[in-house]
């Protein structure tokens, strides 16, 4: 039996349009009204998930920046935060500039203009960058608004086999000290996130499990990026929508519709309804 709902937000509850499909939105109600809990796992920031945790009624601890922060919106309560060291957001730009990828410094996680530019990003990630625009501040130099002593990530655009090769080098200097997340990858064009230590989805959704006293069998998953990989190996039921990366369906239990057919109501009404 089914206790606790996890979504994924873009590509996965939303559609294409970023919007959550009327089907979604009254199967999770539905859901909540008999007993089961609902959550999210997003790469988003609180403000930029707002609309979508207020659409649905949630009143849990959710899950944003790929579990690097759980917040407890009602409350105004972080229960779960870790933060990347500033010495390694520093390092991490440097080589992004010696190697000509492009990057995102993201200040804080309740900041709402937390994402600092210093270059035009003109590849695959251009309708994340108009999408996120108003919480976007371009500047001459990020590394001059590094002024903490940590932030909350670092993004590196661009060329995948160039961004593992920084990895390695940022690995053998701060061992353990960071976590790494491959979010996306459009037109060539890879996504990753550097986060601080213990932070990714299967991590966060393990915490809610805890929180929630429930079993991981007793959970389902609802995803479609790399970011859920993990999360799929995690519990007992995971589901991909039918756009899913070819990865994500093979982790899965079940494959659903797509995120522009209601794939997330189509699961919830056959496995927990």
């Amino acid at each position: 039996m089914i206790k606790l709902i996890v979504t994924d937000l873009d590509g996965t509850l939303l559609d294409s349009q970023k919007d959550i499909p009327p089907q979604n939105v009254f199967a999770l109600r539905k859901a909540m009204e008999k007993g089961v809990y609902v959550s999210i796992a997003t790469g988003r920031n609180y403000y930029s998930a707002k609309r979508y945790i207020d659409e649905l009624g949630l009143d849990v601890p959710v899950i944003l920046q790929n579990g690097a922060f759980i917040y407890m919106p009602l409350e105004n309560k972080v229960l779960y935060e870790s933060l990347l060291e500033s010495a390694i957001a520093k390092d991490l730009i440097n080589y992004a500039r010696k190697f000509d990828l492009d990057y995102i410094l993201y200040s804080y996680f309740l900041d709402e203009i937390d994402m600092y530019m210093d270059k035009e990003h003109n590849g695959g990630f251009v309708t994340y960058i108009k999408q996120n625009s108003w919480r976007i501040k371009y500047v001459d130099n990020v590394l001059r608004y590094i002024t903490r002593e940590k932030v909350a990530q670092v993004v590196l655009i661009g060329d995948e086999s160039k961004i593992w090769y920084i990895n390695d080098i940022i690995k053998q200097k701060y061992p353990e000290k960071y976590s790494v997340v491959k979010s996306t990858v459009v037109d060539g064009w890879s996504f990753i996130e550097f986060f601080g230590p213990g932070s990714s989805k299967e991590e966060a959704v393990t915490f809610l499990m805890n929180y929630f006293n429930v079993k991981s069998e007793e959970t389902m998953f609802l995803g479609d990026g790399y970011n859920d990989l993990g999360v799929m190996k995690l519990i007992g039921f995971p589901v991909a929508v039918d756009n899913a990366c070819d990865e994500v369906k093979k982790a899965s239990r079940f494959v659903t519709l797509s995120n522009n057919e209601g794939g997330v109501a189509f699961a919830i009404e056959k496995f927990v309804l």
